[in-house]
């Protein structure tokens, strides 16, 4: 299992200089440097790769050609010699001049195309049809008059169709779902993992009915949200592949979590010890029982109108995670592994005569695994019915995973539009200073023109149609990943550019069509103006306690950018229990992680006393390391006041928990994502101090 870290996401240096995009790059320089490669980084700039970047100490990195070569050959792109960079140059700037197959705008804007120009049709999404001309504007491009209806229509000039998205000049944002609900003030919600919500019959797994059930207790209190980690897709076929940011598919579900009654089992060993009250979650264990409960259901269900309904016309990202995951029960079979990569030739792709007759032979193994996302994805809308039908403005919020296993269905089934040989991290930086390599594969911005960005569109929509919105994890993907040769070192990789502004108005028509709202993890150093593009649209960033400082000084809440949602932590850092007591530099300790000594933090929690004094959320002396309670309700008091029209709070410290969901850069070492609630969701708000929080949170943010 690996888990991950988003860039920079320590945060100290959020705003420092640091702009790692080449655009502003002294080429003219860096080609005096390297006379003998000027082709190799003419080539790699123009397909998107920063040969100059700038740490977050402000030092210029300029990228070896022994990086740039197999990270181009990832892109599709030949470049072991200047003929093969010339040859591929070329081919680069017959691209350019191509015509694209989806052009994106904002209502009311400017649209401009590759194109000669002409007569043209444009036929809306609601099937109005409009007579118009698209205006050569010089130099091969051509420009249509501005398109107000928000959409994705299609154009029809010359012999082409080209889809015209046109998105809102902003997403659906937290106000928008408040004025919808009719309420003033401002919202609060919850973040939990769905796995550790205890309910009796869950199995040892939580699942959407515990999640139901959290969000109606939690709505009674007057929460809006319910913020919940990635529920996509693993693996039927490898219960020990659980760690939430490496799924199979960004755009399937996690059957696991559907909501089936099994036996709760006996705790062993692992679940009786002090560390985790509410004992842990044995994926290896737990998990074969759930599918065992999903193939009884689909016996039973399978015949049902509903389901021969979705089953005639599957959405086509979920027929291929479901024929992805027979083939791999018929690989495993037949003695050969799971990963896809390692298969005959004749089975690593979807579109293959040998993979259609399998597939004809395994078809009620194929059924049942479209039957599983069908009764996952009913149960996870009907949480959110639940949520929103108690009261709630926004539901459930999705987490989107920055990427995807290599070895998984999305892989498989998307060649062409994600990236191959290489994966994605983060370089070095104060945090880290190896730089981290998640082992992740994600969107290649070359497969997402050339196929209209339907995965992107797709996996949005995927996570919006069910929940009332969604979190992009590491969301700097949307301008620019680090990415790193196959098999490489995470500081020996470089910054591949993404289509920001298509990227950005896709997400924020999806969030208008879903009315759901959008909030961007955005911590770590940025590109320049990022964060600008990101709230002009609408989409809110991230403030998180631990690190909106102003050197050892706590930032008042109430100064936090207000296009933001604010939390008290995230399921990668300490709670405010553990991090008030050390519980988080214990386990560095045990690990030998780097990171804060004790001395340190003891000096910190001053700091943090006294800004929740001065905040109005705590008076007196402050408490000793062991107070976790007394910690709790400062700290939740103290960010109620954020400026933020959505804070978050964790289940762990809204319950006054010490341990943490996740340590980043950890594997077995830490028990990362099997904690389990020490209450049932029935009753795990209920407690004196726990509902004390909540009444103070909430108070405090319907008079803001």
């Amino acid at each position: 299992m690996r888990t991950r870290r988003g860039d920079g996401a320590g945060g100290i240096a959020a705003d420092r200089a640091g702009r790692c995009d080449a655009a502003g790059a002294d080429r003219g320089g860096l080609v005096r440097a390297f006379m003998s490669d000027e082709a190799l980084f003419s080539l790699a700039d123009r397909a998107g790769l920063s040969v100059v970047w700038h740490d977050v100490f402000g030092t210029a990195h300029h990228v070896a050609p022994e990086v740039l070569r197999p990270l181009l050959a990832a892109l599709g792109h030949e470049a072991d010699s200047d003929g093969a960079c010339a040859a591929s140059l070329a081919r680069l700037d017959e691209e350019s001049r191509a015509t694209p197959k989806l052009v994106t705008a904002l209502a009311g804007g400017d649209i401009r195309f590759r194109h000669d120009g002409g007569e043209a049709r444009l036929t809306r999404e609601d099937g109005t049809i409009v007579e118009t001309r698209a205006e050569p504007v010089g130099d091969g491009w051509a420009r249509l008059p501005p398109v107000d209806e928000v959409g994705y229509h299609t154009l029809a000039i010359g012999e082409r169709t080209i889809g015209i998205a046109v998105a809102p000049a902003r997403a659906f944002t937290m106000r928008d779902a408040l004025d919808r609900a009719g309420r003033g003030g401002k919202a609060w919600g919850l973040a939990a993992q769905v796995y550790g919500l205890p309910r009796a019959g869950d199995g040892g797994i939580g699942d959407f009915a515990a999640l139901a059930e959290l969000a109606r207790r939690a709505a009674e209190r007057g929460a809006d949200a319910i913020a919940i980690s990635p529920i996509h897709a693993l693996y039927a076929s490898e219960p020990g592949h659980y760690g939430p940011y490496g799924p199979s598919s960004r755009m399937a579900l996690n059957p696991v979590y559907a909501a089936l009654d099994c036996d709760d089992p006996v705790p062993d060993l692992e679940d009786v010890t002090g560390e985790s009250p509410g004992g842990l979650v044995d994926w290896r264990r737990f998990t074969p029982p759930r599918y065992a409960a999903l193939r009884a259901a689909f016996a039973q269900e399978r015949h049902e109108a509903a389901f021969r309904a979705f089953l005639s016309d599957p959405p086509p990202a979920l027929l291929l995670h479901a024929r992805f995951e027979a083939l791999v029960a018929h690989q495993l079979a037949h003695g050969a592994g799971r990963d896809w990569r390692h298969w005959p030739d004749a089975l690593r792709s979807p579109a293959t005569p040998e993979v259609a007759a399998i597939l004809a032979a395994e078809g009620e193994q194929v059924e049942f695994h479209l039957f599983a996302q069908y009764r996952v994805r009913s149960d996870l809308r009907r949480a959110q019915l639940a949520a929103t039908g108690a009261g709630m403005a926004v539901g459930l919020i999705a987490d989107l995973a920055v990427g995807a296993d290599p070895a998984g269905s999305d892989a498989w089934g998307r060649p062409l539009e994600v990236l191959r040989g290489a994966s994605v991290g983060a370089p070095p930086d104060e945090f880290n200073r190896r730089g981290q390599n998640w082992g992740l594969t994600a969107f290649s911005p070359r497969g997402l023109r050339d196929s209209g960005f339907s995965a992107l569109r797709d996996m949005l929509g995927a996570a919006l149609e069910p929940t009332g919105g969604v979190r992009i994890d590491h969301a700097m993907g949307l301008s620019r990943l680090w990415i790193i040769p196959e098999g490489g070192e995470a500081k020996d990789g470089c910054f591949l550019r993404y289509p920001f502004d298509d990227m950005r108005r896709l997400v924020m028509l999806e969030s208008v069509r879903h009315r759901g709202i959008v909030v961007a993890e955005d911590l770590g150093t940025v590109p320049e103006g990022f964060r600008d593009g990101l709230a002009t649209g609408g989409i809110a960033g991230m403030s998180i306690l631990w690190f909106e400082r102003d050197g050892d000084r706590f930032v008042p809440p109430a100064h936090w950018r207000a296009d933001t949602a604010a939390l008290t932590t995230t399921h990668d850092l300490p709670t405010a229990a553990g991090w008030w007591r050390g519980t988080d530099i214990g386990w560095r300790e045990r690990l030998h992680v780097a990171g804060e000594d004790a001395e340190k933090r003891a000096f910190d929690r001053g700091c943090l006393w006294d800004a929740c004094v001065q905040s109005g959320a705590a008076s007196g002396e402050s408490p000793g390391p062991d107070e976790a309670d007394a910690i709790a309700d400062a700290v939740i008091a103290h960010v109620a006041t954020a400026s933020s029209d959505l804070v978050i709070l964790p289940i762990e410290d809204v319950m006054a928990l010490r341990e943490q969901p996740n340590i980043p850069g950890t594997i077995d070492e830490h028990p990362n994502w099997r904690r389990r609630l020490p209450e049932p969701v029935e009753t795990c708000l209920a407690a004196p101090r726990v509902a004390a929080r909540l009444k103070t949170i909430d108070g405090k943010r319907r008079s803001s």
